[in-house]
């Protein structure tokens, strides 16, 4: 195996100009550093990564803690993130958290032994303790998609509020009167900002929301069919639904189908996340489109800026607008007659 004292005899220098010129710290001049790079590569010899970062205070290295990496949206969130550092010379580290606060600590801690130089999560929900401490031993943290209310650290999230409105605001222009929400957990972030938006719009619209018509669920497939499956039984049951996921609207359509529910002639659809088989399903489904690349990519250079020193203020929260890609699974023209009473048409009177 070479070593740095091979490097260091190829290229006529001392051991200590050597590693200098190798781990770019102290000074060397740029003839002496490019004769070292040279004969670096000419030996084909990699610095030890380990004894480079006990000399540099860092380990070139990122942590990404997602929720669930069986989400595409998530995939995407970490290409964004790659997008942003592997160019500035970072190396990620990636963990599923799985929606499991239990498994997010574990994780947590093992990011804290490892050294890395900076973490971007999204969080499961867990107290938030884990963090701080990480931030407390001088670990930045942006949060990506989630956020906790008590966490002082950078945050990119989607402004889920404006996605749900269109949505509802969509369905209202169609006819809808009897809107349903398949809503994710409420201990998280999304879920009570999708819950809170969907409330709001309904409101507005002056349209009621009877009980049975808001479920909560767990962002995952199965959660999305079973749902459904209540919604079903409903003797007053919604024209239209909002899905709180792609996951979930997944479950959901498949409740549907196996239920012999005719999209969008009986129930309308709308799904939070547009994905790319969101297309060419039939019929073709409306979703609330996330710039989830741009999400991660955002996250990655906030938290470049704080590990490189680049910015130490007050945490910053970028807030990103997400788009409705109207297609097919809401129909064209206003919800049958059948759908809701001449009262509810006009929105509740009280």
């Amino acid at each position: 195996m070479t070593t740095i004292r091979d490097v260091a005899r190829r290229a006529g220098v001392s051991v200590a100009t050597a590693a200098r010129a190798l781990g770019d710290y102290g000074y060397t001049s740029p003839r002496t550093r490019q004769r070292v790079l040279r004969a670096a590569r000419a030996l084909d010899y990699h610095p030890n990564a380990i004894a480079r970062s006990m000399i540099k205070g860092r380990t070139q290295t990122l942590a990404v803690v997602v929720s669930d990496n069986a989400n595409p949206f998530f995939a995407s969130v970490v290409r964004g993130i790659e997008d942003a550092v592997l160019g500035q010379g970072y190396a990620i580290i990636l963990c599923n958290a799985d929606e499991d606060p239990a498994k997010e600590a574990l994780y947590l801690r093992a990011i804290r032994q490892k050294r890395v130089d900076g973490l971007v999560i999204s969080p499961s929900g867990g107290p938030g303790g884990l963090l701080r401490g990480l931030m407390a031993s001088g670990i930045p943290i942006v949060q990506v998609d989630r956020r906790l209310a008590r966490l002082p650290a950078d945050a990119v999230v989607v402004d889920n509020r404006a996605g749900v409105r269109a949505a509802i605001e969509h369905l209202v222009r169609l006819g809808h009167r009897r809107i349903g929400l398949l809503g994710g957990p409420r201990r998280l972030y999304t879920g009570r900002e999708r819950l809170q938006a969907y409330l709001a719009a309904m409101r507005e619209a002056r349209l009621p929301v009877a009980d049975g018509w808001v479920l909560e669920g767990t962002f995952k497939e199965a959660s999305g069919h079973a749902l459904v499956g209540r919604f079903l039984r409903l003797r007053r049951r919604p024209t239209a639904i909002v899905v709180a996921n792609n996951l979930m609207t997944i479950g959901a359509l498949l409740a549907l189908k196996e239920a012999g529910v005719r999209i969008p002639e009986e129930m309308a659809v709308v799904g939070f996340d547009d994905m790319d088989w969101a297309p060419i399903l039939t019929p073709p489904l409306t979703a609330i489109a996330q710039p989830a690349r741009d999400l991660g990519a955002a996250a990655g250079v906030l938290l470049l800026e704080r590990v490189t020193g680049a910015f130490a203020g007050r945490p910053r929260t970028v807030v990103l607008q997400p788009r409705l890609v109207v297609r097919e699974s809401c129909g064209t023209r206003a919800a049958p007659s059948w759908a809701y009473t001449e009262q509810e048409s006009r929105g509740p009177t009280a």
